[in-house]
């Protein structure tokens, strides 16, 4: 038994040397450029129109899971210069800081800051991005709370519906297919 155990050992041994040097050359290191960073998703926030007051859709890109709490956070960072110069956005949101918490299909916006600064177009601001995207699930309600009371929106009939496009006619068209 021990003499077909060295057998199959030697056997191994000799396979293992004639594949080694089949003759296929070892790879180098190879450059393929920056790693995989994920699925980036768009992310619609709604902004006030300097012009008319109404609301006004932003796209911006997020670079990890969508949630509530995600575009809170980026509705809370405002708006660039550019975009409020060149787009003529502004916002009714102060500066704040926000606790976000999802119990079933209600979503609720607690905020750092004093009730008497919040009006009914920053509440509908608010409301609006977080329907916005949840839209493909269950909207439910979003409740907007400054030191734990209630805030109430605009009181449009639809709060949500958005005024003209903020890029109007400046926004590059798509070439059309095959020319």
């Amino acid at each position: 038994m021990k003499a077909r155990g060295a057998v199959l050992a030697a056997a191994g041994l000799l396979l293992g040397g004639l594949l080694g040097g089949c003759g296929i050359p070892t790879t180098g290191v190879v450059e393929a450029g920056e790693p995989a960073s994920g699925v980036h998703q768009d992310v619609a926030l709604y902004f006030v129109s300097a012009k008319d007051g109404a609301l006004s859709t932003l796209h911006r890109r997020a670079d990890s899971r969508v949630d509530a709490a995600l575009v809170v956070r980026m509705l809370l960072d405002g708006l660039a210069p550019f975009e409020q110069k060149v787009l003529g956005l502004t916002t009714d949101l102060p500066p704040a800081t926000a606790t976000v918490r999802t119990h079933g299909g209600t979503v609720t916006v607690d905020l750092s800051t004093l009730a008497e600064k919040l009006a009914g177009p920053a509440v509908d601001q608010l409301v609006c991005t977080v329907l916005a995207v949840n839209a493909g699930a269950d909207a439910g309600a979003v409740t907007v709370r400054v030191g734990g009371v209630p805030m109430a929106g605009s009181g449009r009939d639809d709060p949500c519906a958005v005024g003209e496009d903020p890029w109007l006619s400046g926004r590059p068209e798509a070439p059309a297919a095959g020319g």
